[in-house]
């Protein structure tokens, strides 16, 4: 028995050498490019299927497309949705003018009738997957309203209360109105305990290993920690000493552990991994897992968990979000291992658009040839024309890479090259422009300069061919206005110019030299 003087010391050492938390553990963030490349592929995706969706909940799957463009914000689509639907025309169906309504293409609809059929057909894997995520949660019952929140990312259909619950009634029961949008105070509760059910991943595959073996090893975490990554020793010997712990099932009763225990440090990195196992593509969104919070019993720090195991898991920053991806389902090159068989669905899908975006580039193609063909053929009369048409092409962008731009000024432009094009033709051959120090030129006859003109032209922005000289289309700072032509000494000249009247001061165009 020690003395109160030692007793007394022994407690002074301790609090000199205090015993290092968990929660003061740091690990370095090191990007990972496969995993974030593996991220930003799904990224025409998710834009795809959140713009279709907002057709599919419309009342007769039918929006009117101005609505649909009212939107964009609150799907976050980086493009205007007349633009997205013009380089995908196989998921959406429009309307001609002068309400063109939005509806369900005929593939999209071949996809809808497919993904109902496919549902089906896995309809006990969706089963068993939603009751594992009953049987994690502590009161054995989830909200409906987050169940929806998670539910693509579970291959969980969208009517998921109507088409797969009542199909199982040994396993779920609902309690309360979910309402029409799932939003209601409802919740979904286990019926029954199934032992079957109630092993993780992990211990899956240590049963798996024994049948092969003939030895059951011990469950534990599979890390994988990535290529030229570095751990501190004390962090090296910290995870050492953390995975000879036994291993502790996130579905067993862990009430009686203590939140800073090394136990229930064992058991949030359980729960995460079983979590992103059941997801289709192993990997999920961190405010969606925190959503489940309180079910689960997770802190509210449990996101600094994937962190702080770096060979587990990865945490990616791309798409504005924070998405926590399980290491051991992917590969080096960012491809799933083991594929879901929901992932089916978003193959067929993706398959769709690219069949449409194929479709719109031949379309851009036929049109960048009829544009050489005219210019040829106007070559030999001396007259340029539809430059327009290659600015709309590179506002529809060719290349995907500018799918994050917004803009409409080459459509807007191509609007007022056919009236420049009949200015030109009005202007004598004989004529020139001759340019003037404020950007703008005065017509003359061939050979006979003259100083002064028009000034206060913007600069060129197109241009136009007219007899053997170059004429452009100018923008103009001033109040809009028609001019007209005139006459000046020793012949007649023509300054051709056209322009409309408008409130506050937009656009002039004029002809000037190039």
């Amino acid at each position: 028995m020690l003395l109160p003087a030692a007793a007394a010391g022994v407690h002074r050492l301790k609090s000199l050498c205090p015993v290092r938390r968990i929660s003061s553990l740091k690990v370095p963030w090191r990007r990972d490019a496969a995993l974030d490349a593996a991220i930003l592929r799904d990224r025409r995706y998710r834009l795809a299927s959140r713009l279709v969706r907002e057709v599919l909940l419309s009342p007769g799957r039918r929006l009117l497309l101005r609505y649909l463009s009212k939107r964009r914000q609150r799907i976050r689509l980086p493009v205007l949705v007349p633009t997205f639907l013009r380089r995908y025309p196989t998921l959406l169906s429009v309307s001609p003018p002068p309400n063109p309504v939005a509806s369900p293409s005929p593939h999209l609809l071949s996809f809808l009738e497919f993904a109902s059929r496919h549902h089906a057909l896995h309809s006990p894997l969706l089963a068993s997957r939603l009751a594992k995520l009953l049987m994690i949660s502590s009161t054995r019952a989830l909200p409906v309203p987050k169940i929806a929140a998670a539910k693509r990312d579970f291959g969980l259909p969208d009517d998921f209360l109507t088409s797969l619950v009542p199909r199982y009634p040994h396993l779920f029961r609902l309690v309360g109105d979910p309402g029409p949008d799932a939003s209601g105070n409802a919740f979904l509760e286990l019926v029954s305990w199934d032992d079957q059910l109630a092993k993780s991943v992990i211990e899956l595959r240590a049963d798996k290993e024994a049948d092969v073996v003939g030895i059951r090893p011990r469950p534990n975490f599979t890390v994988k920690l990535p290529r030229g990554f570095y751990l501190k020793k004390e962090m090296r010997e910290w995870v050492r000493d953390w995975l000879e712990l036994p291993y502790v099932s996130p579905y067993a009763d862990t009430s009686g552990l203590h939140p800073a225990s090394p136990e229930a440090e064992k058991r949030l990195i359980g729960v995460l991994h079983e979590v992103l196992s059941l997801s289709v593509e192993r990997r999920m969104a961190v405010p969606i897992i925190g959503k489940f919070c309180d079910e689960f019993r997770l802190s509210n720090a449990f996101a600094n968990a994937f962190t702080r195991h770096p060979g587990i898991f990865y945490v990616s920053l791309k798409g504005g979000i924070k998405t926590a991806v399980l290491r051991e389902a992917y590969d080096e090159n960012g491809e799933l291992v083991d594929k879901d068989p929901m992932i089916e669905l978003k193959e067929r899908f993706v398959a769709i658009m690219d069949e449409g975006h194929r479709e719109y580039l031949e379309e851009l193609r036929k049109k960048r040839e009829e544009l050489e063909k005219q210019r040829l053929q106007e070559a030999y009369r001396g007259a340029k024309v539809g430059t327009g048409i290659e600015d709309e092409m590179e506002e529809e962008g060719i290349d995907e890479s500018d799918e994050d731009d917004d803009s409409e000024e080459g459509e807007a432009l191509f609007t007022f090259v056919p009236l420049a094009v009949s200015l030109a033709r009005a202007v004598p051959k004989t004529l020139s422009l001759i340019p003037t120090p404020g950007g703008g030129g005065v017509p003359a006859r061939s050979g006979q300069p003259r100083a002064g003109g028009h000034g206060g032209a913007a600069g060129p922005v197109g241009g136009v061919w007219a007899g053997s000289r170059r004429w452009r289309i100018g923008s103009h700072c001033g109040e809009q206005e028609a001019t007209a032509a005139w006459q000046g000494a020793g012949g007649q000249q023509l300054h051709a110019g056209a322009v409309a009247r408008g409130k506050q001061a937009s656009k002039h165009i004029c002809i000037s030299c190039s």
